[in-house]
């Protein structure tokens, strides 16, 4: 069942801190944390599907604002943060097929960009930040 809690805490301490519930209630979203603010995309709904959803909480005020629809609706999608902007990458659709999509939503001009799409539609990648460079660490390839 979706849910509407997302949570932090320090790697040290492990003492998490409850944040007001998601507008959007679901699973499988894909959490990202830059400058301030805690972006939640994508993810199911209560029946299953995919969800374009898109939002932000600012980490001070502690308010949720929406941002534009992801362009491809997904769940168990990765991202990572590469200069300004928030790269998401794969995950199923609606169909639950695996995707070969990329995405990056542009911070500070607030709309979302298509990329160039991975070399096969994957769920259950990781990506990671080093510099200018995105690692992606394929745990389970679809096809």
């Amino acid at each position: 069942m979706p849910i509407p809690e997302m949570a932090l805490t320090p790697v040290k301490s492990l003492y998490w801190e409850v944040f007001p519930p998601m507008p959007t209630q679901r699973v499988y979203c894909t959490p990202l944390l830059h400058e301030g603010r805690l972006y939640v995309l994508g993810g199911c709904s209560e029946t299953g599907l995919a969800l374009d959803v898109a939002e932000a909480l600012d980490l001070e005020s502690l308010r949720w604002c929406a941002l534009p629809p992801l362009p491809t609706a997904r769940a168990g999608a990765s991202a990572v943060v590469l200069g300004g902007q928030l790269v998401v990458m794969g995950g199923m659709d609606a169909q639950q097929s695996p995707l070969a999509s990329v995405e990056a939503y542009c911070v500070d001009e607030g709309r979302w960009e298509r990329k160039a799409g991975l070399g096969q539609p994957s769920m259950g990648i990781t990506a990671l930040e080093k510099g200018e460079l995105m690692l992606l660490a394929w745990l389970c390839c679809c096809r």
